[in-house]
């Protein structure tokens, strides 16, 4: 069991169960906060990532994963909720669920986004070793018209982060 099993495990214990109408609006009204900053975050870090602003967006990342710690709890709440919430507070849930699946077309986009800036930087670093590779190559002939092969140097010092 990971850690965060674990921490996860241990705030699932604390928690009450939702009893009434006003702790089941309060929980969700705290879903629907949480939710908010973590689509707020993805959607600023798509507007960094897309005005090429990298380094900026890796900024974002460890606040993003923090975010997502929070939501990720509080959804597990919800699920095991679930049936309470909807018999408590079912007009709620309605919107919500429309919320939902803004928020989840809003994380395509980020997705999307995040996957363009990495080939587009994946496709820099292999024109970039390949140029260097050239560069190193032996600028004279052996036998037969072709470099010696003693004499072919790969490029050194190129390296690819796959963490962004």
């Amino acid at each position: 069991m990971t850690l965060d099993l674990v921490q996860l495990q241990a705030v699932q214990d604390t928690e009450r169960p939702i009893r009434t109408e006003a702790e089941a609006r309060a929980f969700l009204l705290e879903f629907e906060t949480v939710m908010g900053a973590l689509i707020s975050t993805i959607e600023e870090e798509t507007a960094l990532v897309r005005a090429g602003r990298l380094f900026a967006a890796t900024d974002v990342v460890t606040r993003k994963n923090a975010e997502l710690g929070r939501y990720l709890q509080i959804r597990t709440r919800l699920k095991r909720e679930f049936h309470t919430l909807t018999r408590l507070t079912p007009d709620v849930l309605g919107r919500m669920r429309a919320d939902h699946v803004a928020a989840i077309e809003k994380v395509r986009a980020n997705l999307g986004v995040l996957a363009i800036a990495r080939e587009v930087a994946e496709g820099i670093v292999r024109n970039v070793a390949a140029s260097v590779g050239r560069a190193a190559a032996p600028s004279s002939y052996g036998r037969n018209a072709a470099p010696p092969s003693s004499q072919r140097v790969a490029a050194r010092g190129i390296a690819l982060d796959r963490r962004m």
